[in-house]
């Protein structure tokens, strides 16, 4: 996947259109895509994969920076194998990000991005097993996104990694001390507002 991702950024970077926003413009992105998610400090576990929607919008400081904050439906959670479910947890993250243009239409970005558990349940792949588990979840989760994204004629490949910072679950309920890791891959297209 690493390669896969290196290889078009090198064949984008090589065209000769470049998408060039100039300082002080905003624009608004939708995005659609994937996620696969996993918890950390677990052994059994694989990840889940699932959609990643919903809008971002970026305001260019200048040609080479700029700062985006969006609100995206994501599907997290994870696969636990040996019990054949799958705990299935969805956000509404709110990512903030700085963005470094490096070369024209590649940026490398970094940032903070909370997050609201909208519904936590465990379902069965297998067998007819769906145990909500709302209780269980933190309302709250804190992720450190970093990745890259290129643009091209407006459409956007976006490619984030997002280190959980908070523990997914309530001590209380659940003895499981472990952070929310996804990967996310999307497609958008920008819109320039002004």
């Amino acid at each position: 996947m690493k390669k896969f991702l290196l290889a078009a950024v090198i064949m984008l970077a090589s065209t000769s259109v470049f998408a060039q926003h100039s300082a002080g413009s905003l624009t608004v992105q939708p995005r659609i895509g994937f996620s696969a998610a996993d918890f950390n400090n677990t052994d059994d576990t694989k990840a889940r994969v699932g959609l990643v929607v919903g809008p971002e919008f970026e305001y260019f400081v200048t040609d080479k920076f700029s700062l985006a904050g969006g609100v995206l439906y994501s599907q997290q959670g994870a696969e636990i194998e040996p019990l054949d479910v799958t705990w299935k947890i969805d956000y509404l993250n709110i990512p903030v990000t700085a963005n470094f243009y490096v070369l024209k239409g590649l940026a490398l970005k970094a940032g903070i991005q909370p997050g609201v558990n909208l519904s936590a349940k465990l379902s069965g792949n297998s067998k007819n097993v769906n145990v909500n588990t709302d209780e269980a979840v933190k309302s709250f989760d804190i992720s450190l996104p970093v990745g890259l994204s290129y643009e091209f004629h407006r459409f956007v490949l976006d490619a984030r990694y997002n280190f959980g910072l908070s523990k997914i679950f309530d001590e209380d309920k659940f003895d499981l001390d472990s952070k929310n890791l996804t990967f996310q891959l999307t497609l958008g297209y920008k819109f320039t507002l002004f």
